[in-house]
């Protein structure tokens, strides 16, 4: 019986450039490295890794403070690859293709100047260039806990401001006025004023409640309903979350009950009419009893206007 000839070792010069390939696209990926942990990896001596870094990657890698090697500044002529993920977690599109990888990513990214198979399309939102300044603004003051004064929709406000929040195309202000935490769209913000000699405390209980919500409606208190959505329309409940803190569960007809926790009628009533005839609101009966008296209203309205001429 004929024995698998074991691989020739590589040279000492090829597993050297190997080596090195590696560190380096580490650095530009911008992993900090510890060399304890490469010295394990590529089964050498501590002072191999050492005359590498020191040596053989003079002005490529430099120690930080705490004694691990990065990137050096000057050798930064391209953004770490690790940094897309970040970017991706900060824009919210982390879940946007079904592999997250990196590796994936940047594959997707390097693909050649042709008819590409991915085509995202964009959700409306705002544009906000004009209210740049403002913003920036608004940045440095969450950041370093500055009170701010404006005006919003006519009314002179004074908030202590706790993050800005992006939802559903449209930029929104998280901030206390006078204790109770309210948002504000930042595009209806005017004549800013930040007190940068000011530094407030941020209080921990509306700090995790803005962190925990899925939504800008900030009140203490929500109402919980119920919602009977049809087999017709249960797929599109099924398949991501049209409501705050939604939960369902699927009947043997196809349909689901749905349970959501509501701030305020008007965060529920435009979905639902949306989705009519195929959803109903089975508690709390005031609420459908509010939409069904809004749309015998609007009946009305749009009889008392149907006119055989048109102006």
């Amino acid at each position: 019986m004929k024995h698998r000839s074991s691989p020739a070792p590589r040279p000492k010069t090829e597993k050297l450039a190997w080596r090195l390939s590696h560190i380096i696209a580490r650095l530009h990926q911008g992993d900090v490295i510890d060399k304890h942990l490469l010295a394990r990896e590529f089964g050498v001596d501590v002072r191999t890794i050492e005359r590498d870094l020191n040596e053989r990657l003079d002005g490529i890698a430099e120690r930080n403070k705490e004694g691990q090697w990065q990137l050096t500044h000057s050798a930064r002529s391209t953004i770490p690859a690790n940094r897309l993920t970040d970017y991706a977690r900060l824009a919210g599109t982390d879940k946007l293709f079904p592999n997250a990888s990196l590796s994936y990513l940047l594959d997707q990214l390097s693909r050649p100047n042709t008819p590409h198979p991915l085509h995202v399309q964009p959700l409306p939102a705002e544009d906000l260039s004009a209210h740049r300044a403002v913003f920036e603004q608004l940045e440095v003051a969450v950041q370093a806990r500055h009170s701010c004064a404006f005006t919003y929709k006519g009314k002179a406000r004074q908030v202590e401001p706790y993050r800005l929040i992006y939802k559903t195309g449209v930029w929104y202000l998280a901030a206390t006025e006078t204790g109770r935490l309210k948002n504000f769209s930042v595009a209806l913000i005017e004549s800013l004023q930040v007190d940068k000699g000011s530094r407030f405390i941020p209080i921990k209980k509306h700090q995790d409640y803005i962190n925990t919500k899925d939504d800008v409606w900030f009140t203490e208190e929500t109402t919980e309903v119920l919602l009977r959505v049809s087999s017709e329309a249960a797929h599109y409940f099924a398949r991501r979350p049209l409501l705050p803190q939604q939960q369902q569960r699927a009947d043997s007809d196809g349909s689901l009950l749905v349970t959501a926790h509501i701030n305020h009628p008007q965060q529920l009533l435009p979905i639902v009419r949306h989705w009519l005839p195929h959803v109903r609101i089975v508690q709390p009966m005031a609420w459908h009893e509010t939409l069904v008296a809004g749309l015998q209203q609007a009946l009305t309205q749009w009889g008392e206007s149907t006119s055989p001429h048109v102006a």
